[in-house]
């Protein structure tokens, strides 16, 4: 693990001080950005830009009031009900 953590994909972007989670925008002048370009002049190397993980979908109402039928209509067959997530897999492919 490096000492200072890429935001973008853009190496001369923002960029995370992995010591304290600090943000530090790509401003010259500012002090902590000052470090980091002198850190990477003696040879540093950055941990690269790692994406957020994608947001799930928010399911539609009309998915919702239908994962809520479906999971009586199991419950009165004595079949376990379905999580939302495995609901909305069975019924967008």
């Amino acid at each position: 693990m490096a000492d200072y953590e890429l935001t973008t994909p853009d190496p001369n972007g923002p960029v995370l001080r992995t010591a304290d989670q600090a943000h530090i925008p790509a401003a010259p002048g500012n002090r902590d950005w000052d470090d980091y370009q002198d850190w990477l002049a003696s040879g540093g190397v950055p941990d690269p830009y790692t994406p957020p993980p994608p947001v799930p979908p928010t399911p539609t109402i009309e998915q919702i009031i239908l994962y809520d039928h479906e999971n009586r209509i199991r419950a009165q067959e004595g079949v376990p009900p379905l999580s939302l997530g495995d609901f909305i897999e069975k019924l967008v492919p």
